[in-house]
């Protein structure tokens, strides 16, 4: 959870939710009689004088106290029923029900009526220093060229191209790759770092290009290396390969196998200082012996309602141990399912026949 702001005098405490378990926690503190602060738009209608209707659409700040509180499974999100308390501009809406919806990325702001201690210890346990900003990918061969920006939710496509199939010939192919790194360099303008990937032959036309060309982008060239294809395959390749290592703390899905794979290393050389699945997870936390916990997203929010999983993050919070909501979608969390949706890394060894007794 990325947390943007923190006031403890007007009790408000603005984040964004970077995972469904964020989403699942905002959904645990929040408290009927909270006001929510987050923009949306309104239809607004404005009649001519020749009778007819126009019908635009603003964007608006509303604050909604909340009435009702839920989570939608299927879609995964928080949805928020409540009363319209403020709104920033004069559309006659106060008073009014209004519903707000919550996803992963989307910013939000709450206002505590009742409990801020709880809100502001669930916003401080988050907040942590920012990511850096900027960096991107480049991955390109001979006929295409993929251009990706590191992102806590994964990489986001900027740009891709390929080669016209009637532009093959030598001079001809050149001439559109030249068009394409142009139209990629512009693509990188914004970009603090770049991460250069494909054949050694490409990867050096490319930078070669940027050297010539470009030379202040040239410069933030950090790293190149080799990946087989420029689409997203390419991107997984790079994830599966630990290419990507050092971008661990900002890109989700980097860390999510990051995190998988060293689990698999210590389930082998340290069977002692993991747990696997629900049971020995829970327990494992109410000794205290856990450094971190990994749990796939399917796991969570199929037994979102069950006490014992808010058990095992409240005690999480509790002890000080981090929770990696592991994606749907990847390998990843295939591997993490095979072993029970749910595991952990302990901070010492701990006997398994103790970690698996049922209370």
């Amino acid at each position: 959870m990325r947390v943007v702001k923190i006031s403890p005098l007007k009790r408000l405490v603005t984040v964004v939710p970077e995972s469904t378990l964020d989403l699942l926690n905002i959904y645990r503190v929040l408290e009927v009689g909270d006001v929510v602060y987050a923009v949306t738009s309104r239809e607004l209608k404005k009649e001519r004088r020749d009778g007819s209707v126009d019908s635009v659409r603003v964007a608006v700040e509303l604050g909604v106290e909340v009435l009702e509180k839920s989570l939608d499974p299927m879609l995964k999100r928080l949805d928020l029923l409540g009363v319209i308390r403020y709104e920033s501009r004069e559309l006659g809406l106060v008073g009014k029900h209004h519903s707000i919806h919550v996803s992963v990325g989307d910013e939000l702001t709450v206002e505590s009526r009742k409990n801020f201690q709880r809100l502001e210890a669930m916003a401080k346990y988050y907040r942590g220093p920012g990511i850096r900003k900027g960096v991107a990918l480049v991955l390109v061969d001979d006929e295409s060229l993929g251009v990706y920006r590191a992102e806590p939710s994964g990489m986001r496509v900027l740009f891709h191209e390929t080669v016209a199939e009637g532009k093959r010939e030598p001079d001809q192919r050149q001439k559109a790759l030249q068009k394409i790194y142009s139209a990629a360099a512009e693509k990188l303008k914004d970009a603090e770092e770049v991460y250069v990937f494909g054949p050694s032959v490409t990867v050096d036309e490319f930078v070669s290009y940027l050297k010539r060309e470009k030379p202040t982008l040239y410069q933030r060239v950090k790293k190149t290396g080799f990946v087989s294809a420029t689409d997203q395959a390419g991107v997984s390749e790079l994830l599966r390969g630990g290419v990507l290592r050092e971008l661990g703390e900002e890109v989700k899905a980097v860390a999510d196998v990051m995190d998988v794979e060293e689990l698999m290393r210590v389930l082998v050389t340290e069977p002692g200082k993991a747990s696997l699945g629900f049971v020995e997870t829970l327990n494992a936390l109410r000794m205290g012996a856990v450094e971190k916990v990994l749990v796939s997203e399917d796991f969570l929010w199929s037994r979102y309602m069950d006490k014992d999983v808010w058990e095992l993050v409240e005690r999480a919070e509790a002890h000080g141990a981090s929770v990696r909501v592991v994606s749907t979608g990847s390998e990843a969390t295939d591997k993490l399912n095979g072993l029970g949706g749910v595991a952990a890394f302990l901070r010492y060894s701990v006997d398994p026949s103790l970690l698996r007794r049922v209370d």
